[in-house]
């Protein structure tokens, strides 16, 4: 793989992974129009995952390093948005781990071969607009006092039927916790760190797969990481403004064009 075609997927796999297209999709179409994926893409997936998740990171550090001081330090009042809240929240996050985890290895271990398909992936692209068009005005006022557990995993089982290439992590997510009336404020960044232990657990059982082998040159590796992390830290600003601004369901005039295209390709290429 040269600089310039790490740097280009990089850039890719971080605005399909937080923008709410789903990167997944957008992988499995452009496979089937380049050809399959050899050991070494599948590594770089890996890498891009946890780049990604390093974005994540840095972007939400001061509501990590507050969960972690009121997790050390209950009871106290606290600042941020989870003030006095931070293991309740840290809860949630484990909460909406497991439906994730469960339904995520389910429909890998039992539904690969369907779901891969292009007019699948074209039917799921259409699906996730829908819902982001479904959230679009919707009055969603709950804080994080008045979260639920029932909450912390309907938003986890949405995160594991996001495995389905076309359904957007992020968007539906989001959208998800919009719908349940959650503060689209409070909705996104749920949205954001659940998926830190869902990205890191499904890129250590890719890597796995991928690091019996012999492992190739990684300077280009490292320049595609960085351009996704830095892109995907940007990607998570514009994100947040376009839910603040009640705009995500605009992504739903991209998915469906996008949906439709894949299923007429499929069936009629």
């Amino acid at each position: 793989m040269s600089y310039a075609e790490a740097v280009g997927l990089g850039l890719l796999q971080a605005l399909t992974e937080f923008l709410p297209v789903s990167s997944s999709g957008h992988l499995v179409l452009a496979q089937q129009l380049l050809g399959g994926v050899g050991a070494s893409e599948l590594l770089y997936d890996v890498m891009l995952h946890l780049a990604t998740t390093l974005a994540i990171v840095a972007y939400f550090h001061h509501d990590l390093a507050a969960l972690l001081r009121g997790a050390l330090r209950p009871g106290g009042a606290g600042r941020g948005p989870y003030a006095g809240r931070e293991r309740r929240i840290l809860g949630f996050i484990l909460l909406a781990s497991l439906p994730t985890a469960i339904l995520g290895l389910v429909i890998k271990s039992t539904l690969l071969e369907t779901v891969t398909r292009p007019d699948v992936v074209g039917l799921m692209l259409l699906a996730t607009g829908v819902l982001l068009w479904a959230g679009r005005g919707r009055e969603s006022r709950r804080a994080v006092r008045e979260m639920r557990p029932s909450d912390a995993l309907a938003v986890g089982a949405v995160q594991g039927l996001a495995v389905l290439p076309g359904v957007s992590r992020s968007g539906s997510t989001i959208t998800a916790g919009v719908l349940l009336g959650l503060d689209r404020e409070l909705a996104a960044r749920f949205s954001f760190l659940v998926a830190i232990p869902a990205v890191l657990g499904a890129a250590g059982l890719e890597a796995l797969d991928v690091l019996s082998g012999t492992l190739p040159p990684i300077g280009p590796f490292l320049a595609g990481m960085a351009v996704a992390s830095v892109a995907g830290y940007l990607s998570i600003g514009l994100i947040l403004w376009m839910v603040r601004q009640d705009r995500l369901h605009l992504f739903a005039l991209y998915l469906w064009p996008l949906g439709a295209a894949a299923i007429l390709w499929y069936h009629l290429a």
